[in-house]
C-alpha cells in the first residue's frame, strides 16, 4: 500500500479532533466487546488517537499492538503512546505477525462499515477484491480462532467543510465512480491558501459482496451495536 496520510500528518489530529470521529465513544464500544481478552491488534493505529483513548479507559492488563504502513503517523503515534503499546511498521498485503491475537479492530482505518440508513458496504483502502482477500487471509492468521474483528460504523462520504482551530479551514471533495471506487480529496487551508492536499481512495463493496469476502478468509457476522460490527474468525 503507498503511504497514504504522508502529506496530511501533519495536519491529521487537528482534523480528527474537530469533530470528524468521537473517540470516547469508539474507545467505549470497543472495551465492551474486548471484555477479558488482552491481545488486542489495532489496523491502522495512525497517530494513536483511538489507542491512546482505549489504553487510557481499559484495564491495566490490556497488551496493545498498533500497525500502520505509513512512517509519519507512526512517528507522532509513537511520541503519543510511548511504552504504553507496541507499534510495527507493517502493511496488511504481507504482514509477519504472530498467530496471538485475540481480537482485532479497524477505526477508519484499513477496513471499516458505511452505512446509509438500511444499506451498508465494507469500505477498504485496497482497491482490488484479489488484494483484501489477501489483507483479509493475513489477519485471519494473526488472530486466534474464535477472536473478533471489529470494525467501525461511519456514514458515506460526502462533500463537507470545516472550521479548525488557528483560523485553518478543512474541506473534503469525493467522486465516486459506477463501480464504487471513491477519490477523497481533503485539503487544508490558511487564510484561502491551501497548506496541505492528500488524495486518497476508497472501494466499498456491497454487504452481501462484503459477506462473501469475509467468510472466504475465515470470519463470519456476529452482530452490530450500531458503532461497531463484530466478525468472528472461525
Amino acid at each position: 500500500m503507498p503511504d497514504s496520510y504522508a502529506d496530511l500528518s501533519h495536519h491529521y489530529d487537528l482534523v480528527m479532533t474537530s469533530g470528524y470521529y468521537d473517540y470516547d465513544a469508539y474507545a467505549q464500544a470497543l472495551l465492551a466487546r474486548i471484555g477479558t481478552r488482552s491481545d488486542v491488534l489495532e489496523l491502522g493505529v495512525g497517530t494513536g488517537l483511538v489507542a491512546d483513548r482505549l489504553l487510557a479507559l481499559g484495564p491495566k492488563e490490556l497488551r496493545l499492538t498498533g500497525i500502520d504502513h505509513t512512517d509519519r503517523m507512526l512517528a507522532q503515534a509513537r511520541h503519543r503512546l510511548g511504552d504504553r503499546a507496541r507499534l510495527r511498521r507493517e502493511d496488511v498485503l504481507d504482514m509477519s505477525l504472530p498467530s496471538s491475537f485475540d481480537l482485532a479492530y479497524s477505526v477508519g482505518g484499513v477496513w471499516y462499515i458505511v452505512q446509509d440508513g438500511e444499506t451498508s458496504w465494507l469500505s477498504s483502502h485496497l482497491m482490488e477484491e484479489e488484494d483484501n482477500e489477501t489483507g483479509l487471509s493475513n489477519l485471519a492468521a494473526a488472530i486466534r480462532p474464535g477472536g473478533s474483528l471489529l470494525l467501525s460504523v461511519q456514514g458515506p462520504h460526502r462533500r463537507a467543510d470545516r472550521t479548525l482551530p488557528g483560523g485553518l479551514l478543512y474541506t473534503q471533495h469525493v467522486e465516486i465512480d459506477p463501480e464504487g471506487r471513491h477519490t477523497k480529496d481533503y485539503f487544508i487551508e490558511d487564510q484561502g491558501a491551501v497548506v496541505a492536499h492528500q488524495r486518497l481512495r476508497f472501494r466499498l463493496f456491497p454487504r452481501e459482496t462484503a459477506d462473501k469476502l469475509l467468510t472466504r478468509c475465515g470470519f463470519h457476522f456476529h452482530g452490530s451495536d450500531g458503532v461497531l460490527w463484530q466478525y468472528v474468525r472461525r
